[in-house]
Parts: C-alpha cells; sequence; structure tokens
C-alpha cells in the first residue's frame, strides 16, 4: 500500500505488515498505518517520545547495559596447581636411561618435562617421546 506523508513524500508499506500489526495489536487499519510508520521512524509519536524520554532520566538503559557488562565479564582464573606424578616420573627416567645406554654418543636427549615429554636428535633427525597416562574406564 502507498502512503503519502505529510511533507508529499510517498511511502511503499507491505500490506503483510499492515494485517500483522491489526491482527496482532487488534486496532484498525489506520491505527496500523500510524503504527507502522512510527516504527519505521517517518513520523513521531509523542507517547513513544515522553516514554523515550522517561527512561533517559531514570538511566534505565544504562542500567540494564551494565548487568548486561557485569554478566559478560570474565572471572580471574585460579593459577592451576601441577600434580605430582611420582609413577610418570619413574617412567621417564627408566625411557631415559635405556636411551642413554643404546643410542649413539653423538644423540642429543632432553627431558622437557619430567613427567611427560623426552626429546631426541639422532643424526640430525628430531625425535619427541609423550608419555600419557589414560583414564580408567567407566
Amino acid at each position: 500500500m502507498k502512503y503519502e506523508l505529510d511533507n508529499g513524500k510517498i511511502v511503499n508499506i507491505p500490506d503483510k505488515d499492515l494485517t500483522n500489526l491489526e491482527k496482532s495489536l487488534e486496532i484498525s487499519h489506520n491505527e496500523a498505518i500510524l503504527t507502522w510508520l512510527s516504527d519505521n521512524d517517518y513520523i513521531s509519536d509523542e507517547t513513544v517520545e515522553e516514554l523515550s524520554e522517561k527512561a533517559k532520566k531514570n538511566r534505565i538503559s544504562a542500567t540494564i547495559h551494565q548487568a548486561k557488562a557485569e554478566k559478560s565479564a570474565k572471572k580471574e582464573r585460579k593459577p592451576r596447581e601441577k600434580k605430582e606424578n611420582p609413577l610418570k616420573r619413574q617412567i621417564i627416567d627408566a625411557i631415559f636411561a635405556g636411551l642413554s645406554e643404546n643410542l649413539p654418543e653423538n644423540a642429543i636427549i632432553d627431558i622437557k618435562n619430567d613427567e611427560k615429554y623426552i626429546d631426541l636428535c639422532i643424526n640430525g633427525l628430531d625425535f619427541t617421546v609423550n608419555l600419557v597416562q589414560h583414564r580408567p574406564k567407566k
């Protein structure tokens, strides 16, 4: 539907929008047109202006935005404590001892983490041994 504003500008209002407004708000066709124009900022409605002014004075929107910001603020994480695992340390030590005895003398063996990784460099080739403890099945 085409509607002419007071300033002579012609606005095309979708018929679906008008019928939806009429049904959902149970208003007349003319009221639906005015509501659509007001919602889409073609005209200003005094009631809407008054309510917006009241909301600005009460700082309702600022309170809402502040509540959202507080909710989305991330909590500080506690530093993670490393749990000692003596069994894994014994296994890594045993692997290190076995590699030291059986690899050539020019091999470089480095323990990055005393319970997890052993890095090897043999003849210019790099290797990593990674020890993983699996959880028991339920």
